[in-house]
């Protein structure tokens, strides 16, 4: 009987020893697991860091847009609020030039006329006339040509 027990002792000792290899062969697998599970919370943890990071830039870039769309936006309006003052600017100093231009061309007919007039009274020679009028037409030409550039700058 003592044979017996001690082969059923042996037996069963032999049995555990196997089962503590499978436990350890388990916990191996089980850390490895442990391990692999671990790393791919970490990538997620990463990954979804990295996406809050990216949404929040792309929030902020976004906003940053608009507020400078915005600035755009008022400046253009400035802009084309200044055109309309200077336009309205150019249009009375193009009145007041053409007033000028009028009434310097009124003055040098009334003298052109004065002018013949009085050479048909003193009865000057046909060239003297030709030029006393040619230099008139020339007067008022570069009186043009003066007051031209001051509409246009």
């Amino acid at each position: 009987m003592e044979n017996q027990t001690t082969q059923e002792i042996k037996h069963l000792t032999d049995r555990i020893t196997d089962v503590n290899k499978r436990i350890n062969k388990i916990d191996g697998r089980v850390e490895k697991l442990d391990d692999k599970l671990d790393t791919v919370e970490e990538k997620f943890n990463e990954r979804h860091i990295e996406m809050v990071r990216i949404t929040t830039e792309s929030i902020a870039d976004s906003k940053a847009s608009r507020e400078s769309m915005k600035g755009l936006v008022k400046s253009l309006d400035n802009l084309v609020g200044e055109m309309k003052e200077t336009n309205s600017v150019n249009s009375m100093r193009f009145e007041k030039v053409e007033d000028k231009i009028t009434e310097v061309d009124n003055k040098v007919n009334d003298k052109s006329l004065a002018i013949n007039v009085g050479l048909e009274e003193k009865k000057m020679s046909k060239g003297l006339l030709g030029t006393i009028v040619v230099a008139v037409i020339s007067l008022v030409g570069v009186l043009a040509k003066v007051i031209a550039p001051l509409l246009v700058g």
